[in-house]
């Protein structure tokens, strides 16, 4: 790129000298236009880009010295080459004083010497451009990586319910980014998303919504996770009027750019830190949703409202029920219960985690009120895969499928006794955590106390109250195995026995040694080299 030299000189032998000089095409440099004085060189700059300024010292109206004056009040860097006579040294020094770059002699001026000077003066222009560059380029350097941690600071305030707002003020002195009322928009891409790809496309994807939302500015952006994008809007009545309307397009509008449909939740305005934060964490909680409803794409937050418990009772009367059908084999009631249990449940809509882990909870207490332990493997896959269930639908299978599994190892467990053994024996399994008389189990079986004694020990090869009393022992096991830490009375409470004592002792005639020692011994194997 050639540099534009501008002569400053009131006497037109000297411009034409200079250039009829050298074959100014043949050099870096052109000799781009010509001033009079300094006045009219000051006009020239403000309305043409100059590089080098050759200026002599002697002019009217403005002189060399006006002029460099001139310039360097206005802030100006052009470097000046000043023109000088032998008899000029005072102002030579004056200008060199003032600012000059360097000065050439009218007398000794010849192409090579004129190109020499340029070339020292541009050398240094373009080490200070360089500097300039390399300067700006650290600069921007710096204010990357304090935007970089900013964003970081925000984007942990926002996922760490734990940070105060406080705290946030101290990693940093900049909360502009809260000084005007919000709304936040999420949006959430499957979880095979690449950190790649988003990041990538994360630029685009704030144009696209600046565009389609009609926003006066471009919006902030958070990559949460992975997979999420979070954008804070400031409010506006334009936004608020678009924002409703304006979300299906732009969600079909990534869709059709990027190849993958996000679902797109937003907020109610926000204002302050603290309320940013509660408004993104209502995205989070009303994406989930599509727990329910696997096909929604756009969520506002407001129309969302989950209900998060469910009493104690329910959740034991629900257990019951299922234990019942279990322990009775009534596959067709099983299912049945199970998805109406479901269903009116979905209705509320109950948050779907809660949902999963009181399927877990109901799961675990039929588990634990059958003989199930040559099942635990199963049944803890069992426990896991509904935890983790994403849907309805898959939630639905897996718990159907996991009691399926008790209910065909029950069905295993008594088909080898008759009919009204098997009553007796679903009966103690069922209402085992309850106080139960040998009235209770025959009016159950319909049989003549008497009789049922005999037919059961016949059968069974021992009385009733013995296959009460290992039922007891065996689920405590189960208890003591699965929670170490389980008080004795509170596995002799979970078994329908109330004093510890007699627990204890029924316990050690049972197994051989005390439910401390049981305890011991599992804790043991648990950490020894086969286990």
């Amino acid at each position: 790129m050639s540099l534009q030299i501008l002569l400053v000189d009131d006497e037109p032998a000297i411009k034409i000298g200079f250039r009829q000089l050298t074959d100014w095409s043949k050099t870096p440099y052109t000799l781009c236009g010509t001033a009079g004085n300094g006045k009219e060189a000051l006009a020239y700059l403000e309305k043409n880009p100059v590089d080098i300024i050759i200026t002599d010292l002697k002019m009217s109206v403005m002189d060399g010295i006006g002029l460099i004056h001139a310039l360097k009040q206005n802030n100006s860097e052009i470097p000046i080459i000043v023109l000088s006579n032998y008899s000029d040294f005072e102002l030579v020094r004056e200008a060199l004083t003032a600012g000059a770059a360097d000065y050439i002699l009218k007398a000794n001026i010849s192409a090579d010497s004129l190109i020499a000077h340029l070339d020292k003066v541009a050398g240094n222009l373009l080490n200070r451009q360089k500097d300039r560059a390399a300067a700006l380029l650290q600069k921007q350097q710096l204010e990357e990586q304090n935007t970089q941690i900013l964003m970081n600071d925000i984007r942990n305030f926002f996922l760490d319910e734990t940070i105060t707002t406080e705290e946030l003020l101290k990693e940093t002195s900049d909360l502009a980014f809260f000084s005007v009322p919000c709304i936040v928009l999420t949006l959430f891409f499957h979880e095979d998303m690449k950190r790649e790809k988003l990041k990538r496309v994360a630029p685009n994807i704030q144009t696209l919504l600046a565009e389609t939302l009609a926003l006066a500015a471009s919006p902030v952006s958070i990559m949460m996770h992975h997979n999420e994008l979070a954008f804070f809007l400031p409010y506006s009545d334009t936004l608020k009027y678009n924002i409703s309307s304006k979300t299906q397009v732009l969600n079909r509008q990534i869709a059709t750019y990027f190849g993958v449909l996000p679902i797109l939740c937003y907020s109610a305005p926000a204002a302050g830190a603290a309320e940013c934060r509660n408004a993104y964490f209502s995205c989070i909680n009303a994406r989930r949703i599509t727990f329910y409803e696997k096909n929604r794409s756009i969520i506002f937050t407001k129309d969302i409202r989950f209900v998060f418990e469910i009493s104690a009772e329910e959740i034991q009367e629900t257990m019951n029920s299922v234990l019942n059908f279990v322990q009775t084999g009534s596959r067709e009631n099983l299912f049945g219960y199970v998805r109406n249990l479901l269903a009116e449940w979905s209705a509320l809509p109950l948050e779907p985690f809660h949902l999963c882990m009181n399927c877990v909870h109901i799961f675990e207490g039929v588990a634990l009120s059958g003989k199930s332990g040559k099942l635990h493997a199963q049944i803890h896959d069992y426990q896991k895969k509904i935890s983790q269930s994403t849907s309805l639908a898959e939630l639905k299978v897996t718990l159907c499928d996991a009691l399926l599994l008790l209910l065909e190892s029950n069905e295993n467990n008594y088909e080898n006794y008759k009919k009204e053994i098997q009553v007796v024996m679903r009966y103690v399994n069922v209402h085992y955590k309850e106080h139960i008389t040998l009235d209770q189990i025959a009016e159950e079986a319909n049989l003549n106390k008497s009789y049922l004694c005999r037919l059961f020990k016949k059968e069974y090869g021992d009385s009733v109250f013995n296959y009460l009393n290992m039922i007891r022992m065996e689920k405590a096991a189960e208890l003591l195995r699965s929670n170490p830490g389980l008080y004795v009375q509170e596995a002799a409470a979970e078994v329908g026995i109330t004093e510890p004592f007699y627990f204890t002792r029924r316990f050690k005639e049972y197994f051989g040694i005390s439910p401390r020692e049981y305890i011991l011994r599992v804790s043991d194997n648990d950490h020894s080299p086969e286990a």
